[in-house]
């Protein structure tokens, strides 16, 4: 009878073991149910959308064409909307062209037609979107005065001042990249040696984590006047304030992603001859590397910030400085136009650290949701 109960209760804790624990059972059935909504649900292109996206780029071609501007719009704005208005013009068609185009391909086989066929569907959203966005900014500000300068301006003075300011802007943006990449790799790569260390040490850990949690989240800002007075130059005063924006997350985030490592690895590298050397480097670093992304992503909008203050107050150059240089003599197209290429740049900069992501991080692509 004893036997009979035994050999139950370890048939049953068997089938316990190999049942799916709930929570995986869940993300197996989310990603099932996702994959039969991509077959049963392609995206396709909807006629109705494409043609009024691309008819929102000719009409914002011809309200900057043929709509005249309001008659008590000041002087200086007129200007620049008049030097800006044939190249704004040829741009709507430029985009309107394009897309049609790209439309017209997308109707066609092979490899070129389903790669277009794609992007329209996926673009053709934003591309009305746009078109609509830009006719109501052109509406109400040159053409109605609805939004007056000079905080609020027409897109054909943005422009002008980023053609005209093209010097100053592609100076002040090479001075910030340098000094961002600078900053960034520096405290990337601090970041990552401190979170191993106090990751792995538990001395270590003892003596650092509490200043890492009271010095981390001090801002930028307050180290300013303790920064530039104390560093041999602007510029290492600024590369330093970055360094350390960015080395708190990558810090905290490399520790976190050590300790969350499983056991079950340590044990089988060490089972099979693992150093302690082999244990860090190609253990705990791999194992860690998703956490380390997102310290990555939280440093790279700290850095952009301490980038701009570090520009204002201390480096005289970069996009931070222009910003402010316009900001002083009221030049606010200017100012616009620098604040653009700060957008791009910011996006162009998160967009690479994503493609890095995805290739670095390639072995959980199903499972990274962010």
């Amino acid at each position: 009878m004893s036997d009979t109960l035994t050999v139950a209760h370890a048939t049953a804790a068997t089938a316990a073991a190999r049942a799916p624990e709930p929570d995986a059972a869940d993300e197996r059935r989310e990603r099932i149910r996702a994959a039969l909504q991509k077959v049963t649900h392609p995206v396709t292109v909807n006629p109705l959308v494409v043609s009024l996206g691309i008819l929102s780029w000719v009409a914002v071609a011809a309200v900057s064409a043929f709509v005249p501007d309001h008659p008590q719009l000041p002087l200086r704005d007129a200007q620049y909307i008049d030097r800006a208005n044939p190249a704004s013009i040829v741009i709507a068609l430029l985009v309107a062209a394009t897309w049609a185009v790209l439309w017209a391909l997308s109707r066609t086989h092979g490899r070129v037609g389903a790669w277009t066929y794609e992007r329209v569907a996926h673009g053709a959203a934003w591309l009305l979107g746009s078109g609509v966005f830009f006719l109501f900014w052109i509406f109400s500000t040159s053409k109605t005065l609805l939004f007056s300068p000079p905080y609020l301006i027409a897109p054909q003075e943005i422009l002008e001042r980023l053609w005209d300011s093209r010097g100053i802007l592609g100076h002040s943006l090479g001075n910030s990249l340098l000094l961002l990449s600078t900053g960034f790799v520096v405290g990337l790569i601090a970041g990552l040696a401190t979170g191993v260390v106090i990751g792995w040490y538990q001395v270590a850990n003892y003596w650092v984590h509490p200043i890492l949690v009271f010095i981390g989240p001090v801002p930028a800002l307050a180290w300013v006047p303790i920064v530039f007075v104390l560093s041999p130059s602007s510029f290492a005063g600024a590369v330093f304030m970055i360094a350390l924006s960015v080395w708190f997350p990558i810090t905290v985030l490399t520790r976190a992603g050590i300790l969350s490592a499983p056991r079950s690895y340590f044990d089988v590298a060490q089972t099979l001859g693992a150093g302690s050397w082999f244990l860090v480097f190609r253990v705990s670093l791999p194992a860690a590397l998703p956490s380390i992304f997102t310290g990555a992503f939280m440093a790279l909008g700290s850095a952009f910030a301490t980038l701009v203050v570090a520009e204002n107050f201390g480096v005289n150059s970069g996009l931070g400085y222009f910003l402010n240089w316009k900001k002083s003599f009221g030049d606010f197209p200017g100012l616009y136009a620098g604040i653009i290429v700060l957008i791009v740049v910011c996006g162009l900069a998160l967009t690479l650290l994503f493609r890095i992501r995805n290739y670095v991080l390639r072995w959980e692509k199903e499972l990274t949701r962010w």
